[in-house]
Protein backbone atom coordinates (compact mmCIF):
# COMPACT_ATOMS: atom_id res chain seq x y z
CA UNK A 1 0.00 0.00 0.00
CA UNK A 2 1.58 3.31 -0.96
CA UNK A 3 2.05 5.39 2.76
CA UNK A 4 4.90 6.86 2.70
CA UNK A 5 6.79 8.96 0.12
CA UNK A 6 10.81 10.34 0.10
CA UNK A 7 11.75 12.92 -2.65
CA UNK A 8 15.06 12.88 -4.33
CA UNK A 9 16.53 16.94 -5.72
CA UNK A 10 19.79 16.28 -7.41
CA UNK A 11 22.13 18.82 -9.14
CA UNK A 12 25.23 20.63 -7.92
CA UNK A 13 23.62 24.00 -7.97
CA UNK A 14 21.69 22.70 -5.31
CA UNK A 15 23.63 21.65 -3.12
CA UNK A 16 25.76 25.06 -3.31
CA UNK A 17 23.22 27.15 -2.78
CA UNK A 18 23.37 28.56 -6.50
CA UNK A 19 20.14 27.39 -7.08
CA UNK A 20 17.05 27.49 -4.50
CA UNK A 21 15.32 23.75 -5.01
CA UNK A 22 11.50 24.79 -4.95
CA UNK A 23 10.76 21.09 -6.98
CA UNK A 24 10.87 19.17 -3.47
CA UNK A 25 8.68 21.73 -1.84
CA UNK A 26 6.19 21.54 -4.81
CA UNK A 27 5.93 17.67 -5.30
CA UNK A 28 5.73 17.57 -1.31
CA UNK A 29 2.63 19.88 -1.11
CA UNK A 30 1.21 17.99 -4.20
CA UNK A 31 1.65 14.62 -2.33
CA UNK A 32 0.56 15.54 0.72
CA UNK A 33 -2.68 16.98 -0.09
CA UNK A 34 -3.07 12.88 -1.57
CA UNK A 35 -3.01 11.81 1.71
CA UNK A 36 0.80 10.49 1.89
CA UNK A 37 3.57 11.07 4.07
CA UNK A 38 6.49 12.59 2.93
CA UNK A 39 8.79 11.19 5.23
CA UNK A 40 12.65 12.23 3.48
CA UNK A 41 13.54 14.74 1.17
CA UNK A 42 16.93 14.34 -0.18
CA UNK A 43 19.05 16.90 -2.31
CA UNK A 44 22.66 15.38 -3.32
CA UNK A 45 25.28 16.62 -6.35
CA UNK A 46 26.05 15.48 -9.47
CA UNK A 47 27.77 12.33 -8.28
CA UNK A 48 27.29 8.35 -8.66
CA UNK A 49 27.96 7.69 -5.31
CA UNK A 50 26.04 9.87 -3.48
CA UNK A 51 22.55 9.63 -5.95
CA UNK A 52 23.28 5.64 -5.26
CA UNK A 53 23.27 6.64 -1.30
CA UNK A 54 20.15 8.82 -1.84
CA UNK A 55 18.12 6.04 -3.81
CA UNK A 56 19.22 2.88 -1.57
CA UNK A 57 17.90 5.53 1.73
CA UNK A 58 14.87 6.34 -0.33
CA UNK A 59 13.90 2.38 -0.80
CA UNK A 60 14.33 1.68 2.82
CA UNK A 61 12.59 4.93 4.10
CA UNK A 62 9.28 4.97 1.28
CA UNK A 63 6.46 2.97 -0.86
CA UNK A 64 7.26 5.98 -3.37
CA UNK A 65 10.26 8.00 -4.94
CA UNK A 66 9.93 10.45 -6.64
CA UNK A 67 13.37 12.34 -8.25
CA UNK A 68 14.30 15.02 -10.14
CA UNK A 69 17.24 16.14 -12.16
CA UNK A 70 19.77 14.74 -14.39
CA UNK A 71 17.82 13.55 -17.66
CA UNK A 72 19.04 15.92 -19.82
CA UNK A 73 21.98 14.81 -22.62
CA UNK A 74 24.91 16.79 -21.17
CA UNK A 75 27.70 14.90 -19.20
CA UNK A 76 26.94 15.26 -15.73
CA UNK A 77 23.18 13.70 -16.41
CA UNK A 78 23.73 10.66 -14.55
CA UNK A 79 20.26 9.71 -13.66
CA UNK A 80 19.24 6.93 -15.75
CA UNK A 81 22.64 5.42 -15.83
CA UNK A 82 22.17 5.48 -12.05
CA UNK A 83 18.87 3.93 -12.04
CA UNK A 84 20.02 1.08 -13.96
CA UNK A 85 22.56 0.40 -12.37
CA UNK A 86 20.85 0.49 -9.12
CA UNK A 87 18.03 -1.96 -10.25
CA UNK A 88 20.58 -4.09 -11.30
CA UNK A 89 20.59 -3.52 -15.22
CA UNK A 90 22.01 -2.30 -18.66
CA UNK A 91 21.89 1.25 -19.11
CA UNK A 92 18.24 1.04 -20.97
CA UNK A 93 15.83 0.56 -18.26
CA UNK A 94 13.81 -2.36 -19.35
CA UNK A 95 10.57 -2.76 -17.98
CA UNK A 96 10.81 1.24 -17.16
CA UNK A 97 7.34 3.66 -17.87
CA UNK A 98 7.62 6.51 -19.81
CA UNK A 99 6.43 9.65 -17.97
CA UNK A 100 6.02 12.05 -21.15
CA UNK A 101 7.16 15.70 -20.77
CA UNK A 102 4.09 18.05 -22.54
CA UNK A 103 6.45 21.17 -22.28
CA UNK A 104 10.27 19.78 -22.58
CA UNK A 105 12.12 17.32 -24.58
CA UNK A 106 13.62 15.08 -21.81
CA UNK A 107 11.02 12.30 -20.72
CA UNK A 108 11.09 10.89 -17.51
CA UNK A 109 10.31 7.09 -16.09
CA UNK A 110 8.62 4.59 -13.69
CA UNK A 111 10.06 1.32 -12.42
CA UNK A 112 9.68 -0.79 -9.94
CA UNK A 113 12.55 -1.01 -7.28
CA UNK A 114 10.95 -4.14 -5.92
CA UNK A 115 9.11 -5.14 -2.34
CA UNK A 116 5.82 -3.50 -4.06
CA UNK A 117 7.67 0.15 -4.08
CA UNK A 118 8.39 2.32 -7.06
CA UNK A 119 10.46 4.61 -8.50
CA UNK A 120 9.46 7.99 -10.82
CA UNK A 121 12.02 10.45 -12.08
CA UNK A 122 10.74 14.01 -13.65
CA UNK A 123 12.71 16.49 -15.14
CA UNK A 124 14.45 19.19 -13.05
CA UNK A 125 13.23 22.05 -14.96
CA UNK A 126 10.44 23.62 -12.55
CA UNK A 127 8.20 24.04 -15.62
CA UNK A 128 8.35 20.65 -16.62
CA UNK A 129 8.46 18.84 -13.67
CA UNK A 130 5.22 20.80 -12.21
CA UNK A 131 3.59 19.72 -16.12
CA UNK A 132 4.42 15.83 -15.49
CA UNK A 133 3.76 15.72 -11.68
CA UNK A 134 0.08 16.97 -12.71
CA UNK A 135 -0.70 15.40 -16.34
CA UNK A 136 0.99 12.25 -15.42
CA UNK A 137 2.09 11.34 -11.98
CA UNK A 138 -0.38 13.09 -9.62
CA UNK A 139 -3.07 10.86 -11.44
CA UNK A 140 -1.20 7.63 -11.54
CA UNK A 141 -0.81 7.93 -7.50
CA UNK A 142 -4.19 8.41 -6.78
CA UNK A 143 -5.11 5.70 -9.02
CA UNK A 144 -2.80 3.50 -7.02
CA UNK A 145 -3.88 4.74 -3.92
CA UNK A 146 -7.42 3.71 -4.28
CA UNK A 147 -6.40 0.17 -6.01
CA UNK A 148 -4.99 -0.54 -2.82
CA UNK A 149 -8.06 -0.44 -0.83
CA UNK A 150 -11.10 1.82 -0.78
CA UNK A 151 -10.46 5.14 0.18
CA UNK A 152 -12.68 8.75 0.58
CA UNK A 153 -10.63 11.75 1.56
CA UNK A 154 -11.41 15.37 1.69
CA UNK A 155 -9.42 19.22 1.91
CA UNK A 156 -10.17 21.49 4.00
CA UNK A 157 -8.63 25.16 3.08
CA UNK A 158 -9.00 27.39 6.63
CA UNK A 159 -8.02 30.79 7.46
CA UNK A 160 -7.56 32.33 11.22
CA UNK A 161 -6.43 29.34 12.93
CA UNK A 162 -2.87 28.64 13.46
CA UNK A 163 -1.53 24.88 13.51
CA UNK A 164 -1.85 24.04 17.35
CA UNK A 165 -5.05 25.70 17.76
CA UNK A 166 -6.59 23.73 15.08
CA UNK A 167 -5.16 20.48 16.81
CA UNK A 168 -6.39 21.56 20.32
CA UNK A 169 -10.41 22.32 18.71
CA UNK A 170 -9.62 19.11 16.80
CA UNK A 171 -9.55 17.05 20.42
CA UNK A 172 -12.79 16.03 21.05
CA UNK A 173 -12.73 14.10 17.78
CA UNK A 174 -12.24 10.32 17.80
CA UNK A 175 -10.36 9.41 14.90
CA UNK A 176 -11.07 5.59 14.24
CA UNK A 177 -9.08 2.79 12.59
CA UNK A 178 -8.46 3.88 9.06
CA UNK A 179 -9.21 6.99 9.61
CA UNK A 180 -6.37 9.42 9.48
CA UNK A 181 -6.15 13.56 10.01
CA UNK A 182 -2.95 15.44 8.39
CA UNK A 183 -2.47 19.63 8.61
CA UNK A 184 -0.57 21.13 5.68
CA UNK A 185 0.62 25.13 6.97
CA UNK A 186 1.92 26.93 3.61
CA UNK A 187 1.63 30.86 4.95
CA UNK A 188 -0.63 31.69 5.29
CA UNK A 189 -3.13 29.20 4.13
CA UNK A 190 -3.83 25.76 6.62
CA UNK A 191 -5.21 22.64 5.29
CA UNK A 192 -6.90 20.08 6.69
CA UNK A 193 -6.92 16.64 4.94
CA UNK A 194 -9.57 13.84 6.33
CA UNK A 195 -8.20 10.31 4.49
CA UNK A 196 -10.39 7.34 5.72
CA UNK A 197 -9.41 3.48 4.38
CA UNK A 198 -11.70 0.77 4.60
CA UNK A 199 -14.46 -1.41 3.02
CA UNK A 200 -17.50 -2.04 4.73
CA UNK A 201 -18.79 1.26 6.70
CA UNK A 202 -16.01 3.52 5.35
CA UNK A 203 -18.01 5.67 3.65
CA UNK A 204 -20.43 6.08 6.65
CA UNK A 205 -17.26 7.03 9.11
CA UNK A 206 -15.90 9.19 6.55
CA UNK A 207 -19.20 11.22 6.52
CA UNK A 208 -19.26 11.65 10.27
CA UNK A 209 -15.91 12.43 10.56
CA UNK A 210 -16.37 14.94 8.21
CA UNK A 211 -19.84 16.58 10.13
CA UNK A 212 -17.85 16.93 13.13
CA UNK A 213 -14.79 18.46 11.50
CA UNK A 214 -17.43 21.00 9.99
CA UNK A 215 -19.06 21.73 12.81
CA UNK A 216 -15.92 22.21 15.36
CA UNK A 217 -14.53 24.41 12.67
CA UNK A 218 -17.09 26.11 10.12
CA UNK A 219 -16.02 29.77 10.84
CA UNK A 220 -12.56 28.59 9.72
CA UNK A 221 -12.87 26.73 6.56
CA UNK A 222 -12.97 29.17 3.23
CA UNK A 223 -13.01 26.11 1.34
CA UNK A 224 -12.21 22.42 0.24
CA UNK A 225 -10.27 20.59 -2.15
CA UNK A 226 -7.03 22.61 -3.76
CA UNK A 227 -9.55 25.64 -4.88
CA UNK A 228 -8.14 29.04 -3.84
CA UNK A 229 -9.37 32.08 -1.86
CA UNK A 230 -9.53 33.87 -4.86
CA UNK A 231 -11.17 31.79 -7.26
CA UNK A 232 -13.53 31.09 -4.66
CA UNK A 233 -14.52 34.61 -4.60
CA UNK A 234 -14.33 35.32 -8.28
CA UNK A 235 -17.47 32.82 -7.94
CA UNK A 236 -19.39 34.50 -5.66
CA UNK A 237 -19.14 38.21 -7.42
CA UNK A 238 -19.85 35.94 -10.41
CA UNK A 239 -23.19 34.36 -8.76
CA UNK A 240 -23.96 37.97 -7.57
CA UNK A 241 -23.22 39.88 -10.63
CA UNK A 242 -21.24 42.51 -8.66
CA UNK A 243 -17.93 43.88 -9.59
CA UNK A 244 -14.91 44.73 -7.46
CA UNK A 245 -12.76 47.48 -7.37
CA UNK A 246 -9.36 47.57 -5.47
CA UNK A 247 -7.28 50.20 -4.34
CA UNK A 248 -3.39 48.91 -2.58
CA UNK A 249 -0.79 50.87 -0.68
CA UNK A 250 1.53 48.48 1.13
CA UNK A 251 0.45 45.25 -1.00
CA UNK A 252 1.39 47.05 -4.27
CA UNK A 253 -0.97 45.75 -6.78
CA UNK A 254 -0.34 41.81 -4.71
CA UNK A 255 -4.27 41.57 -4.53
CA UNK A 256 -4.77 42.65 -7.82
CA UNK A 257 -2.51 40.24 -9.24
CA UNK A 258 -4.20 37.37 -7.05
CA UNK A 259 -7.60 38.25 -8.40
CA UNK A 260 -6.49 38.29 -11.79
CA UNK A 261 -4.53 35.53 -12.12
CA UNK A 262 -7.93 33.62 -12.17
CA UNK A 263 -9.10 32.77 -15.71
CA UNK A 264 -12.49 34.88 -16.11
CA UNK A 265 -11.66 37.45 -13.96
CA UNK A 266 -12.30 40.33 -16.45
CA UNK A 267 -15.98 39.46 -16.09
CA UNK A 268 -16.18 40.89 -12.49
CA UNK A 269 -13.08 42.69 -11.42
CA UNK A 270 -13.08 46.79 -12.87
CA UNK A 271 -9.67 48.07 -11.91
CA UNK A 272 -7.24 48.84 -9.44
CA UNK A 273 -5.27 51.81 -8.21
CA UNK A 274 -1.79 51.11 -6.68
CA UNK A 275 -1.26 54.35 -4.82
CA UNK A 276 1.71 54.39 -2.85
CA UNK A 277 2.07 58.39 -1.87
CA UNK A 278 -0.26 60.77 -0.28
CA UNK A 279 -1.11 62.58 -3.34
CA UNK A 280 -1.86 59.71 -5.50
CA UNK A 281 -4.21 58.49 -2.54
CA UNK A 282 -5.79 62.51 -3.34
CA UNK A 283 -5.35 62.68 -6.93
CA UNK A 284 -6.72 59.08 -7.72
CA UNK A 285 -8.82 58.29 -5.23
CA UNK A 286 -10.38 61.34 -3.30
CA UNK A 287 -9.19 61.17 -0.28
CA UNK A 288 -8.86 64.33 1.45
CA UNK A 289 -5.75 66.10 2.37
CA UNK A 290 -7.36 66.98 5.90
CA UNK A 291 -7.45 62.79 6.99
CA UNK A 292 -4.46 62.27 5.44
CA UNK A 293 -3.05 65.61 7.39
CA UNK A 294 -5.21 64.28 10.73
CA UNK A 295 -5.08 60.79 10.73
CA UNK A 296 -2.38 59.69 8.45
CA UNK A 297 -2.03 57.17 5.10
CA UNK A 298 -2.22 54.14 7.60
CA UNK A 299 -5.43 54.88 9.12
CA UNK A 300 -8.95 53.59 9.48
CA UNK A 301 -10.10 56.94 8.31
CA UNK A 302 -8.02 56.35 4.82
CA UNK A 303 -8.49 52.94 4.34
CA UNK A 304 -12.29 54.09 4.35
CA UNK A 305 -11.75 56.76 2.02
CA UNK A 306 -9.71 54.70 -0.07
CA UNK A 307 -12.46 51.88 -0.67
CA UNK A 308 -15.44 54.33 -1.26
CA UNK A 309 -13.36 56.07 -3.71
CA UNK A 310 -12.38 53.32 -5.58
CA UNK A 311 -15.53 52.15 -5.73
CA UNK A 312 -16.56 55.43 -7.06
CA UNK A 313 -14.17 55.92 -9.43
CA UNK A 314 -14.69 52.47 -11.10
CA UNK A 315 -18.38 52.22 -10.76
CA UNK A 316 -17.69 49.31 -9.16
CA UNK A 317 -20.67 47.02 -6.79
CA UNK A 318 -17.51 46.81 -4.19
CA UNK A 319 -14.40 48.23 -3.24
CA UNK A 320 -11.65 47.37 -1.32
CA UNK A 321 -8.61 49.15 -0.13
CA UNK A 322 -5.17 47.91 1.91
CA UNK A 323 -2.79 50.31 3.45
CA UNK A 324 -0.23 49.82 6.09
CA UNK A 325 3.46 49.08 6.96
CA UNK A 326 4.97 46.84 4.91
CA UNK A 327 8.79 47.43 6.94
CA UNK A 328 11.22 46.33 7.72
CA UNK A 329 11.25 50.44 8.10
CA UNK A 330 8.46 53.08 8.73
CA UNK A 331 6.83 52.13 11.74
CA UNK A 332 6.60 53.30 15.29
CA UNK A 333 5.96 52.55 18.50
CA UNK A 334 2.04 53.75 17.82
CA UNK A 335 1.93 52.03 14.38
CA UNK A 336 4.60 49.50 14.08
CA UNK A 337 5.75 47.78 11.23
CA UNK A 338 2.95 45.16 10.23
CA UNK A 339 0.41 47.26 11.35
CA UNK A 340 -2.25 47.06 7.97
CA UNK A 341 -5.86 48.81 7.58
CA UNK A 342 -8.26 46.96 5.27
CA UNK A 343 -11.17 49.14 3.87
CA UNK A 344 -14.20 47.92 2.31
CA UNK A 345 -17.39 49.70 0.51
CA UNK A 346 -20.69 48.62 -0.98
CA UNK A 347 -24.31 49.51 -1.00
CA UNK A 348 -24.91 48.40 2.39
CA UNK A 349 -21.63 49.34 4.72
CA UNK A 350 -18.65 51.30 4.46
CA UNK A 351 -15.86 49.74 7.36
CA UNK A 352 -12.72 49.36 7.69
CA UNK A 353 -10.54 46.41 10.07
CA UNK A 354 -7.07 46.60 11.41
CA UNK A 355 -4.68 43.48 11.11
CA UNK A 356 -1.35 43.13 12.75
CA UNK A 357 1.33 40.48 11.29
CA UNK A 358 4.47 39.79 11.56
CA UNK A 359 7.57 38.45 9.79
CA UNK A 360 9.54 39.65 6.93
CA UNK A 361 8.37 42.36 3.88
CA UNK A 362 6.95 39.80 1.84
CA UNK A 363 5.19 37.69 5.01
CA UNK A 364 3.20 40.99 5.62
CA UNK A 365 2.31 41.37 1.92
CA UNK A 366 1.42 37.96 1.93
CA UNK A 367 -1.10 37.66 4.83
CA UNK A 368 -2.33 41.41 4.33
CA UNK A 369 -3.78 40.28 1.03
CA UNK A 370 -4.74 36.99 2.49
CA UNK A 371 -6.96 39.00 5.56
CA UNK A 372 -8.55 41.49 3.31
CA UNK A 373 -9.40 38.24 0.67
CA UNK A 374 -11.27 36.38 3.09
CA UNK A 375 -13.03 39.66 4.82
CA UNK A 376 -14.19 40.22 1.14
CA UNK A 377 -15.50 36.24 1.05
CA UNK A 378 -17.25 36.61 4.23
CA UNK A 379 -19.11 39.83 3.24
CA UNK A 380 -19.92 38.44 -0.05
CA UNK A 381 -21.34 35.19 1.79
CA UNK A 382 -23.47 37.21 4.29
CA UNK A 383 -24.68 39.49 2.01
CA UNK A 384 -26.06 36.41 -0.19
CA UNK A 385 -27.37 34.83 3.06
CA UNK A 386 -29.31 37.81 3.82
CA UNK A 387 -30.49 38.08 -0.04
CA UNK A 388 -31.71 34.61 0.28
CA UNK A 389 -33.67 35.35 3.57
CA UNK A 390 -35.23 37.97 2.05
Amino acid sequence: MMEKAVILSTGDELITGRVVDTNSSYIADKLCSLGLEVVAIFKVGDTKERLLWALQRGVELGDLIIGTGGLGPTADDLTTEVVAEFVGQALFLQGAAIITNPVGTAPGFRISVGQGKMLLWLSGAPREMEAMLKESVLPWVEQERKAGGEISTCTFKIYGLTESRLDDILKPISVTEGARLSFRAHYPDLSLRLTVRGGQGREKNFKELRAQIQNLIKPYIYGEGEETLEEIIGKLLLEKGWTLALAESCTGGYISHRITRVAGSSTYFKNSAVTYSNESKIRFLGVKRATLEQYGAVSQETALEMAEGIRRAAEANIGLSVNGIAGPSGGSPETPVGTVWVGLANDAQSDARLFRFQGDRERIILGASQAALNWLRTTLLSDQNSSDAR
